[in-house]
């Protein structure tokens, strides 16, 4: 039975189904860089499931079954580096303006001409759009997962000297003074950061995200 002819009760059914499976049991956010426990199938947000590994003796947070610790060595997924949090409006265009006379009813307005302005709003926000990136142990660079970096440019943009942020359980600082990051009360171990636009952006090697390579990608030998 396709959607069309589902009664309302399983169409509602179905929509509740399709949130359950793209939501993190961790964070209960749609997930981000979605990662399978491959002995008992459940899956959750990347750096959700590598921080409950750490912090919970390595079992499932469903069901208590063993998380294979080689899913976090290398892993390769097909990623949209640009992308935005799950859910958020894309670039966050303002509303195209319609230019129509109000007073002829029988002007009809250019929807491919509109749609072209559309994009050209959407392209100059994207190109607005701040990205934060910190710097790979042995080359290169990775971009903070989205959520992380969106605290991180709210902290930046309140002009606070720096923030702190958990990442796979773990309390870091992000130094903007020294522009940098490393784990709470370790500041002798810590990682460049970088603030850019779209354009730095794709002049950088950026290899992936939160430690996940990207799928065109092949990681090196040392792999952070």
């Amino acid at each position: 039975m396709n959607a069309s002819t589902s009664s309302p009760s399983q169409q509602l059914q179905q929509a509740i189904n399709s949130t359950i499976d793209k939501e993190c049991a961790v964070c209960y956010s749609e997930m981000i860089l979605p990662t399978t426990i491959p002995s008992c199938g459940h899956k959750f947000c990347f750096i959700c499931l590598k921080g409950v590994s750490v912090s919970n003796n390595g079992d499932c947070p469903i069901c208590r079954g063993p998380i294979d610790s080689q899913i976090f060595k290398k892993p390769l997924q097909a990623v949209d580096l640009k992308m935005d949090i799950p859910g958020t409006p894309s670039a966050a265009a303002p509303d195209p303006v319609v230019k129509q006379e109000v007073d002829d009813e029988d002007v009809k307005p250019d929807v491919k001409k509109l749609q072209e302005e559309l994009k050209k709003q959407q392209a100059a926000a994207a190109a607005q759009k701040m990205f934060w990136l910190y710097r790979g142990r042995h080359q290169g660079w990775w971009r903070f997962d989205p959520r992380i970096e969106k605290e991180i440019e709210e902290a930046f943009t309140h002009q606070m000297p720096m923030t702190e942020v958990t990442i796979c359980g773990n309390p870091y600082i992000v130094d903007f003074s020294q522009m940098c990051q490393y784990p709470k009360n370790q500041s002798n171990y810590s990682r460049n950061v970088k603030r850019v636009n779209s354009t730095d952006f794709d002049s950088l090697n950026v290899k992936g995200m939160s430690g996940v390579f990207v799928a065109t990608t092949s990681p090196p030998a040392a792999a952070n």
